[in-house]
C-alpha cells in the first residue's frame, strides 16, 4: 500500500464498514511485528508522544481544561485514541491488536484511556455521568464547547 492510498480520504460508510468488518485488510495478531509497541508505551507513561513530546499524564495534567491547546494542536489525539490504521499524524502507530490486549488487561492504562475520555468530553462540553453504561450529560459550561463539536 503506498503513502497516498494509505492517507487519501475514504468516504465515512466506508470507514464504518472497515472498522466493523475488523480491518480485514490489516495483519493478524499472529502476524504483527510486536515490536510495535509505542501506543501501549504510550499509556504505561513511558513513552513521549509525536510531535508534542509529552508523556500521557503530562497532557492530562496541563492540558485537561486548556482547551484552546486542544483545539488548535492536533499532534496528540491519534496517541489519546490510536486507531488500527494511520491517521493524519505521521508520527503516530497504527494500533496494533497485541496493545489492545495488553491495555485491556492493565488497570492503570484502563484508566488513563478513561481520563483521556473525560478530558475529550469537558472539550466538547459532556461529562460522562455512568462508567459503567457510558451516560453522558451537558457539562455546566457547555455552550461555549459546543463549537468544538
Amino acid at each position: 500500500m503506498s503513502i497516498a492510498q494509505m492517507f487519501s480520504r475514504r468516504p465515512p460508510a466506508r470507514d464504518i464498514d472497515t472498522f466493523l468488518a475488523g480491518y480485514p485488510d490489516l495483519p493478524s495478531e499472529e502476524e504483527e511485528d510486536k515490536s510495535w509497541d509505542r501506543n501501549l508505551r504510550f499509556y504505561l507513561g513511558e513513552e513521549r508522544c509525536e510531535p508534542d513530546d509529552m508523556l500521557i499524564d503530562e497532557i492530562h495534567q496541563e492540558w485537561a481544561t486548556d482547551y484552546e491547546t486542544l483545539e488548535y494542536n492536533h499532534g496528540y489525539i491519534q496517541w489519546l485514541f490510536p486507531i488500527r490504521e494511520h491517521g493524519m499524524n505521521f508520527d503516530a502507530q497504527p494500533l496494533q491488536l497485541h496493545e489492545i490486549h495488553a491495555m485491556k488487561s492493565n488497570q492503570e492504562v484502563m484508566q488513563r484511556i478513561l481520563r483521556s475520555y473525560k478530558m475529550m468530553l469537558g472539550f466538547y462540553g459532556m461529562r460522562l455521568v455512568d462508567e459503567k453504561t457510558g451516560l453522558l450529560r451537558r457539562s455546566s459550561e457547555y455552550k461555549p464547547s459546543y463549537k468544538n463539536l
